[in-house]
């Protein structure tokens, strides 16, 4: 396992959890090349999408290594350009499903996931146009995950 599979792992079942997502998927890097991919062949709106977070690994000393993920992940509805109400009513449901996600995050803080009580989680409106319009939320977050069995695998 790596550093991104162990944060995926935590992520994905959160925000498939939340009310009203659809799916959720990952990023190959740092683009939206495999949500784009999977829009034109599927409905699969509200969508979840993370990309592959950043991270630094912090030991504590104690043979105790966080792995700190900067996340980004996105929050996705269909709408209707130029129609503000269908416009608004996706920026509503992605706000919402983007603070449920974020809430859920913070409601896991404990023993194996820390949220840094010294960053706020930035929710950015967003307007997507490829064959369809979609409307959301870029939401960033920074999440501590404990990585030892990971750092530790071969020792």
């Amino acid at each position: 396992m790596s550093c991104t599979k162990l944060f995926y792992a935590f992520f994905e079942p959160i925000a498939a959890a939340v009310e009203g997502v659809k799916t959720v998927h990952q990023s190959g890097g740092d683009k939206m090349d495999r949500l784009l991919a999977a829009s034109s062949s599927d409905d699969i709106y509200p969508a979840v999408f993370a990309l592959r977070p950043k991270y630094a690994l912090e030991d504590n000393g104690a043979d105790n290594v966080l792995a700190w993920f900067d996340s980004t992940y996105y929050v996705i509805c269909r709408g209707e350009m130029g129609q503000e109400e269908l416009e608004d009513a996706a920026f509503d449901e992605s706000e919402r499903i983007a603070l449920g996600i974020s809430l859920s995050i913070r409601k896991n803080h404990g023993l194996t996931c820390l949220v840094d009580p010294s960053t706020k989680i930035f929710m950015e409106p967003i307007t997507m146009i490829t064959l369809e319009a979609s409307y959301g939320y870029e939401v960033r977050i920074r999440v501590g995950l404990m990585a030892n069995s990971i750092i530790y695998a071969d020792v």
